[in-house]
Formats: structure tokens, C-alpha cells, sequence
């Protein structure tokens, strides 16, 4: 039976929700803790920088990947090892935070925060390096998604339990009942299968810069490093404000909670599903091109929940949300297992899953005065912003295009001037609204895009091009008269057509002359 037990993939969905246990009490409840203690959303999002422990992880990530922990190795082997000693530490970190009242502790929350997130980074180093090394028995995409939804048990169906179990003001049997469950949790990794765990004889600092070395010498790695670095930046930004979000406009009722953790454990399963069939007949490298498009429109549709907070758009908007998050996050996973080298397993995926928290996670700690200073209407239309060079790189590894040259460059201007120009029509100006004709804006704009658009896309028929660029301008002016900001207006979209076909026209006379000059 036990034999059984050990030859499955399914370990991982308990795993997963080990994983997610430590990011969960430190994400939505730990934010509406505070938030009930009186701490305002600008020091929530200070405290929330300290997550940059988990993004340091690659410094660490050479001795959990080198040093063998006294007897339980023998019994273990490397890898269960380090996941059993953090899961139990993790156990009493989140049973001390029961007994703290954060209005007069708050120094001693954000230490044991801390604790937390660098015990839930080693966790994920060991937890990282098994699931590469576990694909020898099982598909690295079928262990991601196994994984994913794991990892979403843990975020949304036990925290449906919390909310409806207890309620979100009792906080302390929050935190004791999150223990319990991560104290219940090292028995799946007692009983899970060993795996094969490569020897080395290297020294730890000699093994972390060949480890460095292999990385570095695989092709567009620059660019690579940097959509990896870019690709979740702006839902890491964004995640310290859902909590305040939620309180200002009056959904951060335990039902309420409660409900759209069930639709989001739901919603988790079609994310990954979605991500799977994708990955399996539209490649990697689509699928990831497709998660940052689906990411920037859920974090902008956060925008949309402020301006009407009915309990309908909490749920439909965060269950799409959590969608576009499994499915990126399986992308994701599947992508970066395949930049590893199965010899530098550990630190390899370390460092590169490093890399994806680190400047969303320096930049996280403004949130709070972004959204003070902004509006939080205006504070998911920025993140939509800063999604915008992911989509960009992500369609360069699309195209399998990430060398740099003058038509990629044109490619991604192209895209991220599309984008832009859609996020400035629904941004609230406020008083500081411009005072110049607006209607030669339009014109402006929209000639330069066709332009550009048709320069970078040579290949493409022109009239398709001009129809998505003309449906672009006239769904715009809908969805401003939508969220109440902006009247709709004719004029607008036929400035927006004319400033069309006057971009194809300059781009047809350029083009007619320099075949005459050829």
C-alpha cells in the first residue's frame, strides 16, 4: 500500500498546499490583519518587503542543495530532508503568531515574517529541486499542474475553511489553526518517493558559480533573465492592496471571503487546465505570451471592482483573476524547468525563481502610497502599466525573436503602444485632464500606430492589421463610457478612424517611394 502510495504524482497536491500554506497567512488574512489593527495600507505595504527574504533565496539555495541534515538524510535523502525540518519549523512560526497582538507588536509580526518567508524559501528550494528531479517518473507539465492546484487548495479552499470556520476577526485561531494543518503536512513527505539526487563532490561556493556559468552561456540568456524578472512584476505589486481594497469598499466580509475562495479553488482547476492543454498544443512559448495578455486584463479589471464593489464583480472578477494566475503559473513552472540543468537543479531554479520576486517585490513596498496618491481606480490601470514589457518579451519568445534588431524593436513598440494607448483611454485623469484638442490626440495616436504597426508587420495583410486597430478605437470608446469616467463620443472614433487611414496612407506613399528610388 505504501509502495503504492510512494509511485504517484499526487503527493504533489499535498506539497503544493505546503507551499501555499506560508504565502497564504502571510497574504490576504495577514493584510486584513493588520488592516483590523489599525495599520494603514502604507505600512501594510512596507511590511510586505519583507518577503524579499524569499526572493534571496538563491544565496541559501547552494547549502540546502549541498548539506546533509544528521540522520534524517539517511532516512530521507537530501531533498525530503530540508522539506520535513521547514515544514515543522514553519508549524511553530505560525503557531507563535496566534498569541501576538499586532496593535502594540507589530516589530515582533514583521520578525516572525520574516522567519516565516526565509523557512518558506527553504521549503521551496527543496520543494523546487524535488519536483525537477520527480520528472524522471512523471511529465515535468502533469507535476506543474498536479502542483498549481495543490498550491491553490492551499490558498483558496483552506482559507474558504478559515473564513467560514472562524470568521476574519478572530485571528488568533486563524494562525492556530494554520499550524495545526502545517504541523499535518510532513507526513506526506515522510511518505513520498526518494528520488534520485545527484552527488557532488564540488565545493558548495564551486558548484554555485558553475552552476552561474552553465546558465550564462545559453542562448538570449539576457533577455531571458530579463522577462523572467519582469513577467509577474505587477501582480507582486499589486497583491498588498487586494486587502485594502477589499476594506475600503466594504467586501471584506467573512462570507464574502469565504465564497470567493470556493469560485477561485474552482477557477484554479480551469487555469490549470487551460495551461496544460496549451502548453501540450500551442507550445511553451505561446503559453506564455498568453498568460502576461490574460494577467495585465485581470489585474486591470481590479479597476472596474472599485468603481462598482457588488458582490457579483468580487466573484467574477477574482475568479478570473485566479484563472489567468494558474495558468501563468503552470507556464510559468513548465518554462523555468526547462531552463535547468538537472546538475545544478537547486540552485539553478533557485535563482531564477528569485529573479521573478525580486523587483516586484523592491517595488511592492510603494504600493500603499501609490494607491494613496493615485486612487486605487488608478492604481490597477498603473499595474496594467507595468505588465506591459512582459507581453512585449514574452511575444519576442513567441517568435522565437529575442536577438534585438530594428524590425523586433518596431514588433514590440507596436504592441506596447496598443497596450499603452488602452490604458491611458480608461485612466481617470482627475482635474489634471489636458486642455489640448483631443480629437487631434486621437488622430495622432492612432496614425502612429498604424504605422508603426504596419512596419513591424510586414508579413501580415494589411486590411486585417487596419480592422484590429479600428475595433481597438471604437471597443475603447465603449468601455470609457462603461466605467462612467467618459461620455461616448462619435467624434472620438472617427478621429480615431481617420488618424487610421492616415497612418496607412503615409505608410503606402513611403513605401511607393522607395521602390521608386530602388
Amino acid at each position: 500500500m505504501i509502495s503504492k502510495l510512494k509511485n504517484t504524482q499526487f503527493n504533489f497536491l499535498f506539497l503544493g498546499i505546503s507551499a501555499a500554506m506560508p504565502s497564504f497567512a502571510l497574504g490576504l488574512p495577514f493584510g486584513l490583519w493588520l488592516l483590523s489593527a489599525d495599520v494603514s495600507k502604507e505600512t501594510l505595504g512596507l511590511v510586505t518587503v519583507s518577503s524579499l527574504i524569499v526572493a534571496l533565496n538563491f544565496l541559501w539555495s547552494p547549502f540546502v542543495n549541498k548539506l546533509k541534515i544528521p540522520i534524517l538524510y539517511k532516512l530521507l535523502g537530501l531533498r525530503r530532508s530540508w522539506l520535513l525540518l521547514s515544514q515543522i519549523v514553519l508549524g511553530f512560526l505560525l503557531l507563535s503568531l496566534s498569541f501576538i497582538n499586532p496593535k502594540d507588536q507589530l516589530v515582533l509580526v514583521v520578525i516572525l515574517a520574516c522567519l516565516i518567508y526565509f523557512f518558506s524559501s527553504v521549503q521551496d528550494i527543496a520543494l523546487d529541486a524535488y519536483r525537477v528531479e520527480y520528472d524522471k517518473y512523471f511529465d515535468a507539465e502533469n507535476l506543474a499542474t498536479v502542483y498549481q492546484i495543490g498550491y491553490k487548495v492551499g490558498a483558496f479552499l483552506i482559507g474558504a475553511q478559515v473564513y467560514n470556520l472562524i470568521g476574519a476577526d478572530n485571528w488568533s485561531l486563524i494562525y492556530l489553526y494554520l499550524a495545526f494543518l502545517m504541523f499535518a503536512l510532513p507526513l506526506i513527505t515522510i511518505l513520498s518517493q526518494r528520488v534520485d539526487e545527484l552527488e557532488s563532490n564540488q565545493s558548495t561556493f564551486s558548484q554555485f558559480l558553475d552552476a552561474f556559468r552553465e546558465l550564462l552561456q545559453k542562448k538570449s540568456i539576457i533577455t531571458l533573465l530579463v522577462l523572467i524578472g519582469i513577467y509577474k512584476i505587477s501582480d507582486i505589486v499589486l497583491g498588498p492592496m487586494a486587502a485594502s481594497l477589499y476594506t475600503e469598499v466594504g467586501l471584506n466580509k467573512p462570507d464574502f471571503l469565504a465564497q470567493k475562495s470556493y469560485f477561485n479553488f474552482a477557477a484554479t482547476f480551469v487555469g490549470s487546465g487551460l495551461a496544460l492543454w496549451s502548453i501540450k498544443r500551442l507550445e511553451i512559448n505561446f503559453s506564455m505570451f498568453l498568460g502576461a495578455i490574460i494577467v495585465l486584463c485581470s489585474n486591470v479589471l481590479f479597476s472596474f471592482l472599485f468603481l462598482y464593489p457588488t458582490f457579483t464583480n468580487f466573484i467574477a472578477i477574482n475568479f478570473l483573476d485566479t484563472i489567468a494566475q494558474a495558468f501563468t503559473a503552470v507556464c510559468f513552472i513548465t518554462f523555468l524547468v526547462g531552463l535547468v540543468d538537472r546538475r545544478f537543479t537547486a540552485i539553478q531554479y533557485a535563482f531564477l525563481a528569485s529573479l521573478v520576486i525580486i523587483p516586484g517585490t523592491l517595488m511592492k513596498g510603494s504600493s500603499g502610497f501609490i494607491a494613496s496618491a493615485y486612487g486605487f481606480y488608478n492604481f490597477f490601470m498603473i499595474m496594467g502599466f507595468l505588465g506591459i514589457p512582459a507581453v512585449c518579451l514574452s511575444y519576442l519568445l513567441y517568435k522565437d525573436q529575442l536577438r534585438w534588431n530594428a524590425n523586433n524593436g518596431f514588433k514590440v513598440l507596436s504592441i506596447a503602444l496598443a497596450l499603452i494607448i488602452s490604458l491611458l483611454s480608461l485612466i481617470d485623469p482627475g482635474e489634471t485632464s489636458s486642455q489640448m484638442n483631443d480629437k487631434l490626440i486621437h488622430f495622432s495616436v492612432y496614425a502612429i500606430l498604424t504605422y508603426i504597426t504596419l512596419v513591424a508587420s510586414k508579413n501580415t495583410n494589411t486590411i486585417y492589421l487596419l480592422m484590429i486597430i479600428l475595433t481597438l478605437g471604437i471597443s475603447l470608446e465603449f468601455t470609457q463610457s462603461i466605467t462612467g469616467l467618459r461620455n461616448f463620443e462619435y467624434m472620438d472614433i472617427i478621429a480615431n478612424s481617420l488618424g487610421v487611414f492616415a497612418g496607412f496612407a503615409f505608410h503606402f506613399l513611403m513605401n511607393r517611394n522607395l521602390k521608386k528610388s530602388a
